[in-house]
C-alpha cells in the first residue's frame, strides 16, 4: 500500500490504540487524578475494545490507500502496482513488463523475523500486523519479544483486560536501551499486571486447547501467540543478486554517506533495509536526502542524533549513547539525571514517575546521549536531539529557559551538574 506499513499496520493504529487504552486506564485512577469523587462505571473490556478498534480503523484510513495514491499521482509520479524485481543491471520488471532506469531507489522495507523455535511452524501465531487489523482481543496472549512493538501491544491488551505474558531472552526488556530506564519501565508494567519473563530460553511451543510455551523451568499458557522478535531484510524478494554485489540478502544493505548502495553508481537505498535506525522518521529523512541527491544537490546523511521512541505509558525516548553503549565504546563520559517527580509539573499533576538522564562528554563540552522515561518523553527528547545534532555546547544548552511549570524543566538540574563538572576539569 502507498505509504508503507506505518499508516495502516503499525505506527498509526498502534498510537490510536495506546491512546484509547491510556484514557481507559486513567479513568480508573479517580483517587490519584481527582477527576471524579468515586469510581466511574465503564463499559466491559470487550465493548470498550470494540470502540477503540473503530477509532483505530478510522485512523488507519480503513486500510485504504486511495488518498495517498492520489497524492502521489498529483505530484507527477507514475504509480505501477505489482511486484518489482531487478531483472538485470539497469532493468526492473513489474507484472511482466520491463522498465529501464537511470537511477534505482530501493525502499522495500523489511519483513518479520520469525525465530527458529521448535514447534512454531505448527502454530497459528500472530504478528503485530495481525494484532492491529483484527477486531478480536484474545483472552490471554503470549508475546515473544520485549522490544518496542511487543511492549506497546502488551500494554494495550492488558489495559483492555487480556492476560499478557512477555518473553524476552535478554536480562531485561528494551535490551538496547539504557538499563536504568528499561528496568524502570519493566517495574511499572509489572505493577500494572503484565507478566514479564526475562533471561529465558524457549525449548518448544505446542498447541492443544491453548498455546503452551515450554521454558527451561516452567510452562506459559495462553490463547494466542504473538511474535514481536524484530524485522529482517529479505532482498532475495527483489532479486538483489542481479546487481552483482557481494552482499548477504538477509543483512542490512550497505550504503555510503549519500545513501548510495556501496559498489554501485546509480542505486540508492533508504529506510529499514539500510539497517540504520529503523524508524519511520529515519525513512522520511532518507527520502529527503535521496531526492536531493537525485536532483543534483549533494547532501550527506547525518545519523548522529536520530531519536528512538517507545510509546507505552509512560513513554520511553532516547538519542545517542546509552550508558552501557558508551562504556562498550570506551568513551569517557559523565552522567547526570533528574526525576520528573521533582519537577513542579510532576508534583502538580501527580503524574511524575520517570527520569531524564543525560550523558556528557566533559572534555569536549558536548552531549552524547539522553534517555527519558516519563510523560511526553517522545516530545521532550527533541531538545536533546537538537542540541546533539547542532553540536551545541553543554554550557550553552544549560542557559536555555524553560516555561514553568513543565516536564522539560527536568533538563535544567542535570545540565547544571554537567556544567559544574566541565568547570572543574
Amino acid at each position: 500500500m502507498v505509504g508503507g506499513e506505518c499508516p495502516y499496520f503499525a505506527c498509526m493504529p498502534a498510537k490510536a490504540m495506546l491512546h484509547s487504552a491510556e484514557i481507559r486506564h486513567n479513568a480508573k485512577q479517580h483517587k490519584q487524578y481527582g477527576h471524579a469523587s468515586k469510581a466511574l462505571i465503564l463499559d466491559n473490556e470487550l465493548e470498550a475494545y470494540a470502540a477503540a478498534v473503530s477509532i483505530r480503523h478510522r485512523v488507519a484510513e480503513h486500510l485504504d490507500d486511495k488518498g495517498a495514491a492520489e497524492g502521489l499521482l498529483k505530484s507527477g509520479a507514475e504509480l505501477i502496482r505489482g511486484k518489482g524485481v531487478i531483472s538485470s543491471l539497469n532493468t526492473v520488471s513489474v507484472n511482466d513488463k520491463e522498465f529501464q532506469y537511470k537511477d534505482l531507489v530501493l525502499a522495500t522495507g523489511t519483513e518479520f523475523n520469525i525465530p527458529p523455535i521448535k514447534g512454531l511452524d505448527k502454530i497459528d501465531y500472530w504478528t503485530s500486523e495481525n494484532f492491529y487489523t483484527s477486531n478480536i482481543l484474545p483472552s490471554s496472549i503470549i508475546i515473544i519479544g520485549g522490544g518496542p512493538v511487543g511492549l506497546e501491544i502488551a500494554q494495550i491488551a492488558n489495559r483492555f483486560g487480556s492476560e499478557v505474558h512477555i518473553l524476552e531472552l535478554a536480562p531485561n526488556i528494551l535490551p538496547t536501551e539504557d538499563s536504568e530506564i528499561s528496568l524502570e519501565l519493566q517495574k511499572i508494567l509489572s505493577e500494572e499486571g503484565i507478566n514479564i519473563h526475562t533471561n529465558i530460553k524457549i525449548n518448544e511451543i505446542t498447541q492443544k486447547e491453548n498455546i503452551i510455551v515450554s521454558l527451561e523451568n516452567k510452562e506459559i499458557h495462553g490463547s494466542k501467540l504473538l511474535i514481536a522478535a524484530g524485522k529482517k531484510n529479505n532482498l532475495d524478494n527483489i532479486n538483489i543478486a542481479n546487481l552483482n554485489l557481494e552482499i548477504n540478502s538477509s543483512k542490512p544493505l550497505p550504503v555510503d554517506e549519500y545513501l548510495k548502495v556501496k559498489g554501485t553508481q546509480n542505486v540508492w537505498a533508504g529506510g529499514d533495509i539500510t539497517g540504520i535506525a529503523p524508524y519511520t522518521h529515519t525513512a522520511n529523512y532518507h527520502g529527503r536526502i535521496i531526492t536531493s541527491n537525485l536532483l543534483g544537490k549533494k547532501i550527506i546523511a547525518d545519523h548522529s542524533a536520530i531519536p528512538r521512541g517507545v510509546y507505552t505509558d509512560p513513554e520511553v525516548a532516547s538519542v545517542g549513547f546509552s550508558e552501557e553503549n558508551a562504556k562498550i565504546a570506551g568513551i569517557k563520559y559523565e552522567v547526570a539525571s533528574h526525576p520528573f517527580s521533582d519537577t513542579s509539573r510532576g508534583f502538580a499533576t501527580r503524574n511524575g514517575p520517570g527520569l531524564l538522564k543525560l550523558l556528557g562528554d566533559i572534555e569536549n563540552n558536548k552531549l552524547i546521549g539522553a534517555s527519558i522515561i516519563g510523560p511526553n518523553a517522545g516530545e521532550i527528547i527533541g531538545e536533546a536531539v537538537f542540541a546533539m545534532q547542532s553540536q551545541i555546547p553543554i554550557t550553552k544548552f544549560a542557559e536555555v529557559i524553560h516555561p514553568f511549570p513543565t516536564y522539560s524543566e527536568a533538563y535544567e538540574p542535570p545540565l547544571r551538574e554537567l556544567v559544574a563538572k566541565i568547570n572543574k576539569k
